[in-house]
């Protein structure tokens, strides 16, 4: 057994003491998952939905997120409901996925934190019509994600911003920041830096490719 598989195997009782509906299975080739359902909670703590799911661990898990399927056929697989051509959600962009990643994400803690509101999202969708804070689709949602983090809007900058923090160590907390905005790296880039920084240099490097 590999350790990805030893790591979601180990944290998959304290995942079902969260979500009592979930157990696990393991299957021949020593693989593991969580089968069963996810319910859903209002604010007056009142189940009013319940989704079907599957999670499986991935040979990168905690390096990577789980896939997780939606088991009773509910949501149709197409990337409009943010569901991949395989049926795994696609919860978040591989950018937002890294930084997660890289503050060891638990299994209790991805399902409560990124499962569990995409479900909320998905009945919201198919009672509404529409996604709540919904990011584009492909490579414009990518986009869109770096954007955010940089807070940029323009591609040039991104890469430029991106390539500092790939090439150069931690700046002074109380140096001006590296974007040149004329304010102090600490109330600027600080945060967007400690996130990216912390994914690695392989993945950032993955990243500055992509916006370059």
């Amino acid at each position: 057994m590999n350790n990805a598989y030893i790591s979601f195997t180990a944290e998959a009782n304290e995942a079902i003491g969260e979500f009592p509906e979930l157990q696990l299975c393991v299957r021949e080739d020593s693989h593991p998952y969580l089968v069963g359902d996810i319910s859903l909670y209002d604010e007056n703590n009142v189940v009013y939905d319940k989704y079907s799911i599957r999670i499986e661990c991935t040979t990168e898990y905690p390096a990577s997120f789980p896939y997780v399927f939606e088991t009773a056929q509910r949501l149709p697989h197409n990337i409009d409901w943010h569901v991949y051509g395989d049926g795994h959600f696609c919860i978040c962009t591989p950018v937002e996925e890294f930084i997660h990643c890289s503050k060891r994400i638990t299994l209790k803690g991805f399902i409560k934190e990124h499962v569990t509101p995409y479900l909320h999202n998905q009945s919201f969708r198919e009672k509404e019509g529409y996604f709540l804070n919904e990011r584009s689709h492909g490579s414009e949602g990518i986009l869109e994600s770096i954007y955010d983090l940089l807070n940029t809007n323009d591609a040039n900058e991104a890469y430029k911003l991106l390539k500092f923090i790939y090439n150069n160590n931690t700046p002074s907390r109380t140096s001006m920041c590296f974007c040149n905005s004329g304010k102090k790296y600490r109330y600027c880039h600080r945060k967007a830096y400690q996130a990216l920084k912390t994914i690695g240099q392989e993945r950032l490097l993955l990243i500055l490719n992509y916006i370059k």
